[in-house]
């Protein structure tokens, strides 16, 4: 069977490009085979579909999770979530899209150290801000509190309906230390008025031994002792009249007590 019965025209007179686009053009992009082929999801359908924007975590258990939840769930894990990527072009309705980063935006700085802006390479005069980014996901409305750093012509866009709250590390960081050194300084002189009150406790106490101890030595009078020591006692000669007298009043006192 020639060449010519198996096509309406004679493949023999093209080239062999455009026998090969003739083939592919009428007999294999538009076969029904092909058709059905492009009503199956691809990967990236797959995520889109089951795309959350945050997952929580009891959300995240895999075991309660299908295929195409589980498959989302590895994409988003993949992702850097401090900061976004925004999409301004429809500033003006107030209508702004955020994404996390992806591996190759964070090695860049994309988002971080250069416009967060899609398709802007500004790195300089960056400033943080944080968003209180309200969506709609499953027929539900929901919002998170995120951060975007960007160029300040971007930022006139993102504040162009209402202000959004800068987020400064240094001011956060300043007031964190003030509030810090105000406790050292109140630790500081709780530990001082202890230490005051000790010693004042411990002067009492020394100035009251210091008391007692002088007391006796005011008090005590020095006294003058007639009385001869022990070893001089042994010394002395006897006192013979002293001793006659009192022999001679004894006897007095005898007789007094005989005769009355």
């Amino acid at each position: 069977m020639s060449g010519s019965q198996l096509f309406p025209v004679n493949l023999n007179n093209l080239t062999a490009k455009e026998r090969h686009n003739y083939i592919l053009n009428h007999y294999v992009l538009n076969s029904p085979a092909e058709a059905e082929s492009r009503r199956h999801k691809r990967d990236i359908d797959v995520i889109r579909e089951n795309h959350r924007f945050l997952w929580d975590d009891e959300e995240a258990d895999t075991d309660s999770l299908s295929w195409e939840q589980r498959l989302a769930l590895r994409y988003y894990k993949k992702l850097f979530k401090e900061y976004c990527i925004a999409d301004l072009s429809r500033y003006k309705e107030n209508k702004i899209a955020l994404r996390w980063r992806t591996e190759q935006e964070v090695v860049t700085g994309t988002g971080q150290f250069q416009c967060g802006s899609r398709h802007c390479g500004e790195r300089e005069n960056l400033r943080s801000w944080e968003v209180n980014f309200k969506y709609i996901e499953k027929g539900a409305p929901l919002n998170a509190l995120v951060k975007v750093r960007l160029c300040p012509t971007h930022t006139d866009q993102l504040n162009y309906r209402t202000k959004k709250r800068e987020y400064k590390k240094q001011r956060r960081r300043a007031k964190e230390e003030r509030r810090a050194e105000r406790k050292r300084k109140r630790r500081r002189l709780d530990d001082e008025q202890e230490s005051s009150t000790d010693s004042e406790e411990v002067e009492e106490e020394e100035a009251g031994k210091s008391a007692s101890e002088s007391q006796p030595e005011t008090n005590e009078v020095p006294a003058t002792d007639d009385t001869p020591a022990d070893d001089q006692i042994w010394q002395q000669q006897p006192d013979l009249g002293q001793e006659q007298t009192s022999r001679e009043q004894e006897f007095e006192r005898y007789l007094e007590d005989l005769l009355f």
